[in-house]
C-alpha cells in the first residue's frame, strides 16, 4: 500500500506539476565499506538526511510466471566510470575469502516536492537472485518478498542487539568507524544511542512479534 502525504495528494492530484516521483536504490554490498544510495535523477538530493548521488538505472518489467514462483525482475544500473563494476568485483573476491553473504537492495520511491518527509511513498526490500557486469551496466536481477518463505512472525526483539544496518537509513550513523557489534554500548560510544535498535527494558529473553 503507498504511503501518501497531504503535500504528495496534493501535488498527485493537481493538472500540472513540476514535481516528479524519484526512484532510489540502497544497495549493501559485503566487503565493500560504504553503502551505495544512488537517486535515478538528473541531480543529487538530500533525503533522510543522507545524500544520493545521481546514478542513472532502469526498473525493467516483472516478469510473468506460470508455475507459482516469486516473479522476477531487473534493474539495470549506469556503470558509469566502472564505480559500480569495480564493487562487484569486491563482492566477488569477498565471497571467495569469506563465504556466502547476501547482497541485498531496497527501493524507495520520493516525491521531489516532500523530501522534508522522511516516510517513503513506496519501499520495497528485495532479494538478489543474480548479478552481472559488462562495460555499459551492471544487471541486477531481483525479486520482491517471497510470502511462503517470509519469517513469521515477521519481528524480533532483543535487548541488547540492534536490529538496524550500520550506517543504513535506521541507524543514519555518519562517523569515521566501520564496524559495529550492534550492542548499546557500542552505540554509547559511537555517540548515536538515541539511534539504537535494540530493546533493553524487555528482559534478557528477548520477544517475538
Amino acid at each position: 500500500m503507498l504511503s501518501l502525504s497531504p503535500v504528495v495528494k496534493t501535488e498527485k492530484n493537481k493538472l500540472t506539476s513540476d514535481s516528479v516521483f524519484l526512484a532510489m536504490l540502497e544497495i549493501n554490498i559485503p566487503g565493500v565499506a560504504e553503502t551505495v544510495r544512488i537517486v535515478n535523477n538528473t541531480e543529487d538530493i538530500t533525503w533522510n538526511s543522507i545524500l544520493w548521488q545521481r546514478f542513472p538505472f532502469e526498473i525493467q518489467e516483472v516478469s510473468e510466471s506460470a508455475n507459482a514462483e516469486t516473479a522476477q525482475f531487473q534493474i539495470k544500473v549506469a556503470n558509469v566510470n566502472n564505480v559500480i563494476g569495480q564493487y562487484i568485483r569486491e563482492y566477488d573476491v569477498y565471497l571467495k575469502t569469506n563465504g556466502f553473504a547476501p547482497l541485498t537492495l531496497s527501493l524507495y520511491i520520493v516525491n521531489s516536492k516532500d523530501l522534508e518527509n522522511t516516510t517513503p511513498v513506496l519501499v520495497q526490500n528485495l532479494t538478489l537472485s543474480t548479478q552481472s557486469v559488462n562495460q555499459l551496466e551492471v544487471t541486477f536481477t531481483v525479486s520482491a518478498r517471497d510470502l511462503y518463505r517470509a519469517r513469521t512472525p515477521l519481528n524480533r526483539m532483543f535487548p541488547n542487539l540492534c536490529r538496524f544496518k550500520f550506517k543504513g537509513t535506521k541507524c543514519l550513523y555518519s562517523g569515521e568507524e566501520t564496524t559495529c557489534d550492534k550492542t548499546l554500548a557500542r552505540c554509547r560510544e559511537l555517540d548515536n544511542s538515541d539511534r539504537y535498535g535494540g530493546f533493553p527494558t524487555i528482559g534478557n529473553k528477548g520477544v517475538t512479534v
